[in-house]
């Protein structure tokens, strides 16, 4: 039995695991919840519900982590027949945990790496690089992965950050995040419903789809709207949850932002249309997550024929796409003028707008979902 660990599956991993069932007859996923998806689960795949991973705060989300990690932990001491294992860095506890039960009990094992710790609490804030937390874990690090078969992880940069902890580079492979080009598409806003239920006819639409997380320098595009309020046309919309949700509410009611609204997470159903409806997607990177860090929701934007603004630091993989595709644009965190300089250029300037958005498409095309069958090379 091939056993896949993962917190939270969203759509790219359930790729994933549909890829991994169609190389072996007995998979399971042990995880605490399943996204909505355009694909449906295998046959092949029994799933087993843990406690699923909490956003709304740090300590919310930190138990949710131990008390996933616990759960696992005695699933892994009882069950029998696991042969394999690939267990991702969410919880980032779990590999630990695989690592120490793989050893006892003689089972291959590989990891996944979306985000890399302890260095990820570091750049969140939560941890600093001279706590016994930090110190600790990466004293740890190189047991973990050095005995895995692989570690996989999403772009060079994340690679290069992999160097102190694996001592055989043959070990890393890369493997980059993807999209399901048919599902997020272009949609023409004459089609749209959600431009017509949301009153966008003739807006520039600027969209932060996905987590509003501590780390998100979503401060910046509030303080751009502010900057370009007087331009009637140009219009933001945040979709979606996270611990800095009501902080980012509270900043534009405080400053009396009309041309901002606020969402929720959308259905499956209408989240295509949703993305559909902007014009530019929005996509952060905390300072210090350049080289840990790939947000899944890039590709995504792409798929939607998006022009991206990445709001990241100058080194990062996330800006080195941008500029390879020629997609977009890049701003540090912290310059909301930059940003607001940006978008009236693309009010102004629809031809590179329209540029842009073709470039992002044609570049989404390269991140399909045939990524997921690399997966079967490697467990």
């Amino acid at each position: 039995m091939v056993l896949l660990v993962n917190q939270l599956t969203i759509p790219v991993f359930l790729d994933i695991a549909n890829a991994v069932a169609s190389k072996h007859k007995s998979v399971t996923l042990f995880t605490g919840r399943i996204e909505d998806a355009n694909t449906k689960i295998s046959p092949n795949i029994s799933i087993v519900k843990s406690f699923p991973y909490e956003r709304k705060s740090l300590f919310s989300r930190f138990l949710s982590w131990v008390a996933f990690t616990f759960h696992l932990l005695f699933y892994l001491i009882f069950k029998k027949g696991i042969k394999s294992i690939l267990v991702v860095t969410n919880p980032p506890l779990a590999p630990m945990v695989v690592s120490w039960m793989a050893r006892l009990r003689k089972i291959q094992y590989s990891v996944l790496v979306y985000d890399l710790y302890p260095e990820a609490l570091s750049q969140a804030g939560v941890s600093t690089k001279e706590s016994w937390v930090f110190t600790t874990w990466k004293k740890i690090n190189p047991v973990v992965f050095s005995n895995a078969q692989y570690v996989i992880t999403l772009s060079e940069s994340m690679a290069t950050a992999l160097n102190p902890y694996v001592s055989d580079q043959d070990q890393v492979k890369i493997i980059a995040n993807w999209v399901d080009n048919a599902f997020i598409k272009p949609i023409p806003k004459s089609e749209n419903p959600f431009i017509v239920k949301h009153l966008l006819k003739d807006k520039l639409v600027v969209m932060y789809a996905g987590n509003m997380g501590l780390t998100h320098d979503l401060e910046s595009l509030l303080d751009a709207a502010s900057l370009v309020r007087d331009s009637a046309e140009i219009f933001f919309i945040l979709i979606g949850d996270g611990a800095k949700r009501n902080k980012l509410i509270s900043i534009a009611h405080s400053s009396k932002l009309t041309n901002v609204m606020f969402l929720p997470y959308q259905s499956l159903e209408e989240f295509p249309f949703a993305m559909a409806a902007a014009d530019i997607g929005v996509v952060t990177l905390g300072i210090g997550a350049e080289g840990i860090s790939v947000p899944s929701k890039t590709y995504i934007n792409m798929a939607a024929g998006l022009c991206l603004l990445t709001v990241a630091p100058e080194n990062s993989e996330l800006n080195r796409l941008v500029e390879r595709y020629a997609c977009g644009a890049v701003c540090q965190p912290g310059s909301p003028t930059a940003i607001a300089t940006f978008l009236l250029t693309m009010l102004n300037d629809t031809a590179l707008l329209s540029h842009y958005k073709s470039k992002a498409r044609q570049a989404s095309l390269k991140f399909g979902a045939e990524n997921a069958l690399r997966y079967n090379d490697l467990i």
